[in-house]
Formats: structure tokens, C-alpha cells, sequence
């Protein structure tokens, strides 16, 4: 029989439903009450955590209530559907529930510990007391949630106290980047049929087409201006520098920017094709025709053996000096009382290069030091006895890579390869891995503070070390996952991979 909790004094409490079930928080713990947000997943999280989102610039992670409290069925979305804003120590959660009643008092109702034969189906740790309410002469019961249980507070501090060691992870494994000396790393694009590429040092970003203000009285080579993060770039085609005839924009057309003499300055390209590894004695001087002073081709990679070659160019050669003063002037103008020098002035020390890919509609980014280079998805040779996420083994320039699933890593389901799937090659612990992927999108520059911490409610929900931070950009709706592709596989899974190499 359960007995009234006298102890206790007067609270408020929020209820809300889940299925024919009605429960309350402590208002103490309320933060605020929305609607259902985007949601970015998190792979490998147990059921109830259905991800994170980006609550005024604050990455929160979201459950789903009913699943955490052990029913079998999600909470339902309909236009009712709310998310509970909860603070713990510092840090927010999301408890997704199928709608939210009205605040009550144990001022006017009265509060009972949670009896012992109640309510089979749901954990009794989650439940502190029971509110009973009178209804139309009718007692409804409150079941009065205990958000520390809920939220696993004991594991949340612990994984507070750990921030310092993700940071720390995250920060080794950046430093950790392995640099071959013997190669050069490039990004190669196509204008019209023809394929150039970049030294990847050179390219601050690459970003899909962007909305482009036109710009009259310009040359024709200038397509416009458009603003990116409080900077105003010029937008060049490299058809019109070219010669070339401009080409349709569509979904595959990218804008490459760059740094030249401190001006940013982007280039549209038809494609973006891949990363680029090639070895020294693979790079040549370009023909005597186009060896000229300030020529923009800079050299030529003779790649499959010259049967595909690459114009390598360099980025200040393709504008000329009265050109960049023309477009730094512009860029002035339309940024009213910023200067071009101001917008660029930003310390590089501060920021980070990542290239962002999409698994299951979700994007990921791997910092651009541990890419070796991006291909398309070739001829697998598959490997018996290995670890399910191992597709097989691929040869690269007779060096045996293997190959991972990432969809599989991240227990998501198979997909068929596509134009769109991409071999993304990262060095991981002294050997060369390859990352099966559903597409690769961008190459962004982004700032330290635009990285977030994985919020620790994750954490200590279930193991994620290998997710390194959160990037919630303000012109994106979704969130990029950062990954510590050190802390992807156990030791003995390294060990089973660097075998794989050895056979």
C-alpha cells in the first residue's frame, strides 16, 4: 500500500503523455519546452538515443522517452509531439515525448511513493513518486519521473570530467597525422573535360554552388559575389579564363576558394573528383608551351601509369595583379564598412580543414591531414575470416589498402554502390585504410570554436570516443559528426587489419 510522502514539500511539475500513461518532471529541471527538431543520428547509440541537435548553438543530445523507460514502441510524432529541455550539471538533454498537458502543484494534489505493483511495464528507478490528481471526481495518477536515474547522472559527471581527455584524443590524433614526404597531395576538379588540381595547402574550402549576386560592369569571367560567414568572395569562372564555353550549373558543380595575397577568391568547377596522392617522380614540369613566367599551370601529374594527366595550377597565376585589385575593390564595396583585408584577417592557427562525407543521410568529416586521397569505388577483393565491417582488400598503386564499411561499422544497413559511392583513403596508426562511403560533399575550413564537445549524455550512454566533436555551421541545417578515426577500431581489430596487409 503506498504511503503519502510528507517529507517532501511543495513542487511544481510538468506532465505530458506517453501512450495512456501520464508523467511529470520537477519544473526545477525544466530548461524550456519546443517542437520536434531536426534530428542528426549518431550511429551506433542504443535505441532511445535518437541523436543530437543544435539548440541555439548548443549541441543536445535527444531521447526518446518512451523507449527509455522500457516500452517497446517509440514515442509517436504528430503535431503534438514535444521535446522536454532538461539541465543537468551544466549540460542539456532532450526527452522526446508525444505531447505535454499542464503544469501541476503538490500544493493542491497530492504525492505518493511509486507503489510497488504499479505500472509493471516501466523501469521503477525511473519513477520517484506518483501524483495522485482529481479529475471530475475521477483520481488520475502522475507518475513523477526521476530525471538523475533517467539521465544516468553518475556516468554523466564521469563523462564530464572526461571532456578533458576527448579534447586531448582529439588533439593527438590531429598531431598524430602521418606526412609523406615523398608526396604531394592535390584536389582535382574538372572544367569542361579537362582535369586540373590544387595542391590541397592551397584550398581554404570547397563548398557546393552558392546563391551569387551578379555584379555589373564586371568582366565576363567574374560570374558575381556571394557571401560566405561574413565574407564577401568574388566568383570566377575558369571557363571564360580559359577560353572554354560556361557549362549548365547543376547538382554536381562545386566552388573552390582560395587564398591569393590575402583575398579569397572562389572558382567554379563543373565536378570535384577526388584527393590526390602522387608521388614526386609522377609530377613533371609542364611543355615548354605553357613554361612561360606567371604561367597558372604549374606542373603536370602523370597518373595510371600517363595515361591520365592532370594540369596542376597555381592560384595566383590565374588572376593578375590590376584583376585582383579590381575584384578587392568590389568586394569592398558590396561588404560596406568591412574591407576585404579585415574579412580575411582571421589566424588559419585557429582553424581546421575537413572533408565532410554522408552515411545514411548523415554528414561526417575527417580531418584533411589524415586523408591520403578520395576514389571512386573500384574492384574489391574480399578476404575470408575477416571482420564483418571488412569489405575486402583493394591494391592502390601496389600497395594492399584494406577496405571498411563504415555503414556496417556504424550497424546501419547495406547499400548498393553507386556513381556517388567513394573510397575516402586515410592513414590510421602508421597503415592506409580505406572508408567505403555513400558520397563525399565539401572540403571546409571551419573555426576551433564552430567545434562542439560531444555532449557527455552520449558518452556515457554507450561507447563513441571515435566521434572528436560536433560542427553545427549557422547556413546548415544539419550537423557534421567529427571522427577520431584512431579510436574507430579495438586493438585487436588493428592488429586483424594489419594482418590483412601482410598476406
Amino acid at each position: 500500500m503506498s504511503s503519502s510522502v510528507e517529507s517532501r514539500q511543495d513542487s511544481i511539475y510538468v506532465s505530458f503523455r506517453i501512450g495512456q500513461e501520464t508523467y511529470g518532471i520537477g519544473i526545477d529541471d525544466v530548461k524550456q519546452i519546443i517542437r520536434l527538431p531536426h534530428i542528426t543520428r549518431v550511429p551506433k547509440m542504443p535505441p532511445h538515443v535518437l541523436g543530437m541537435t543544435n539548440l541555439r548553438g548548443e549541441v543536445m543530445p535527444l531521447t526518446d522517452l518512451s523507449l527509455r523507460l522500457g516500452y517497446t514502441k517509440p514515442c509517436e510524432n504528430t503535431d503534438d509531439t514535444r521535446v522536454i529541455v532538461v539541465e543537468k550539471e551544466g549540460t542539456l538533454n532532450g526527452f522526446v515525448v508525444e505531447s505535454v498537458s499542464e503544469v501541476k502543484s503538490t500544493e493542491v494534489h497530492q504525492l505518493d511513493a511509486f507503489p510497488e505493483m504499479l505500472n509493471a511495464d516501466v523501469d521503477k528507478r525511473y519513477i520517484s513518486g506518483i501524483m495522485k490528481v482529481n479529475q471530475g471526481g475521477s483520481v488520475m495518477l502522475v507518475q513523477i519521473l526521476n530525471t538523475n536515474e533517467v539521465i544516468d547522472i553518475a556516468m554523466l559527471k564521469a563523462q564530464i570530467e572526461k571532456q578533458g581527455f576527448r579534447k586531448t584524443a582529439a588533439a593527438k590524433a590531429e598531431e598524430a597525422a602521418a606526412a609523406n614526404l615523398h608526396e604531394k597531395r592535390f584536389i582535382s576538379f574538372n572544367i569542361g573535360k579537362q582535369e586540373y588540381a590544387v595542391e590541397i595547402h592551397r584550398i581554404n574550402e570547397i563548398i557546393w554552388m552558392p546563391e551569387v549576386t551578379a555584379i555589373p560592369g564586371l568582366p565576363a569571367y567574374v560570374l558575381g559575389i556571394f557571401s560566405l560567414r561574413g565574407k564577401v568572395i568574388p566568383l570566377i569562372s575558369l571557363h571564360d579564363k580559359f577560353g572554354r564555353k560556361n557549362s549548365v550549373i547543376n547538382e554536381n558543380s562545386r566552388v573552390i576558394i582560395v587564398d591569393i595575397n590575402n583575398v579569397l577568391v572562389a572558382f567554379a568547377a563543373d565536378k570535384v573528383n577526388a584527393v590526390l596522392s602522387v608521388e614526386e617522380n609522377l609530377i613533371e614540369e609542364p611543355p615548354k608551351a605553357f613554361a612561360e613566367e606567371n604561367s597558372e599551370i604549374a606542373a603536370v601529374l602523370k597518373l595510371e601509369k600517363g595515361e591520365r594527366l592532370v594540369m596542376a595550377l597555381e592560384p595566383k597565376n590565374i588572376m593578375n595583379k590590376s584583376e585582383l585589385e579590381a575584384l578587392s575593390k568590389v568586394a569592398d564595396q558590396s561588404a560596406g564598412d568591412l574591407t576585404m583585408s579585415d574579412l580575411n584577417s582571421h589566424s588559419k592557427d585557429d582553424e581546421k580543414q575537413i572533408v565532410t562525407f554522408e552515411i545514411e543521410n548523415e554528414q561526417y568529416g575527417i580531418l584533411i591531414e589524415k586523408v591520403q586521397e578520395i576514389n571512386r569505388y573500384t574492384n574489391v577483393t574480399k578476404v575470408p575470416k575477416t571482420p564483418k565491417f571488412v569489405e575486402g582488400i583493394i591494391n592502390l598503386r601496389g600497395e594492399v589498402i584494406p577496405l571498411i564499411d563504415l555503414r556496417t561499422r556504424f550497424d546501419l544497413k547495406a547499400k548498393e554502390r553507386d556513381e556517388f559511392t567513394r573510397i575516402i583513403i586515410v592513414n590510421l596508426k602508421k597503415m592506409k585504410v580505406g572508408f567505403v562511403v555513400d558520397g563525399v560533399d565539401e572540403v571546409l575550413r571551419i573555426k576551433n570554436e564552430e567545434i562542439d564537445a560531444v555532449p557527455p549524455v552520449l558518452s556515457a550512454t554507450v561507447s563513441s570516443e571515435f566521434i572528436g566533436g560536433v560542427v553545427s555551421l549557422n547556413s546548415k541545417q544539419k550537423m557534421i559528426l567529427l571522427l577520431n578515426i584512431e579510436d574507430l577500431f579495438s586493438q585487436s581489430e588493428m592488429s586483424k587489419l594489419e594482418k590483412m596487409k601482410q598476406e
